[in-house]
């Protein structure tokens, strides 16, 4: 077989022959027919082989046979015609396969469907909570709850503080700053021993108060606590007591749980003095 003629096996490759089919076809086309021997000669397939090739190659159409004597004689069929035939025959397959496909798709459609809409509305229980344990994800919630926020903000503020760098504090006034600009009623309780300890919490609830926030002082408060729009709240998870393990905050949505949350902040508002 010539060197030129081996760099196009796999394009019948690519048409679903198998490379002996390839070499046995292109030898075809050398001379008007051969004989089984001949070809079994000509491209180096064991005898055994040769007969289930050309059996194969028979019956897609490549070639044809015919019988002079007790001779078999095989010839090559025009490539136009004989490969439009397996590219046919390919399309037939792939709609067969298409249609089987389709059949399962309809029968898993009609079985599993249903329960898929039965299902659908079901809400996992505690779908609207989120844990965040790590300062820089309470922050980013925080700034993305401000954000949101359409109507106010209310919070009980006491440590331990998530804004403990400039760079977060300096992104919470700026927050806050935008939150009163778009009219977002903000309320702070702020416990007093911490104003008067805290250099920096003193400057943030002036500064803060210049642009509009309202702030009050109370002796103590019961939780750290920020309810956003009467639909969700944040506070911390303290367990045992333990005010000095890592932050651990616990955002929920959930209207009923805010509005109580809102009103015991208005109760303690109404305690508290102003700053």
């Amino acid at each position: 077989m010539k060197p030129e003629y081996r760099k196009q096996i796999q394009k019948f490759l690519a048409l679903g022959l198998t490379e002996r089919e390839a070499k046995v076809y292109i030898t075809l086309l050398s001379k008007r027919a051969f004989t089984t021997l001949e070809l079994q000669n000509s491209v180096d397939i064991p005898r055994t082989k040769i007969y289930e090739v050309l059996q194969k190659m028979l019956s897609r159409g490549i070639c044809t046979e015919r019988a002079i004597g007790k001779i078999k004689y095989y010839e090559a069929v025009e490539p136009k015609q004989a490969f439009q035939k397996v590219l046919d025959d390919y399309r037939t397959g792939c709609e067969s396969e298409f249609e089987k496909k389709k059949s399962s798709l309809d029968g898993i459609v009609n079985i599993f469907n249903p329960i898929f809409e039965n299902n659908k509305d079901f809400t996992y229980p505690l779908d609207f909570v989120e844990i965040f344990k790590d300062k820089e994800h309470i922050q980013a919630k925080y700034i993305q709850a401000v954000k949101e926020s359409k109507t106010d903000l209310l919070t009980f503020n006491k440590g331990p503080y998530v804004c403990d760098t400039a760079g977060r504090l300096k992104e919470q006034e700026m927050e806050e700053h935008r939150l009163i600009k778009r009219g977002v009623e903000c309320r702070n309780i702020f416990v007093q021993k911490e104003i008067d300890d805290f250099d920096w919490l003193r400057k943030y609830v002036k500064g803060q108060a210049k642009l509009g926030q309202q702030a009050r002082v109370i002796d103590s408060l019961p939780i750290k606590m920020m309810v956003f729009d009467e639909s969700r709240v944040f506070f911390p998870l303290i367990q045992n007591g333990n005010a000095n393990q890592n932050l651990t905050m616990i955002f929920i949505e959930h209207k009923e749980l805010a509005i109580a949350c809102k009103m015991l902040f208005n109760m303690l508002w109404e305690m508290a003095k102003p700053v």
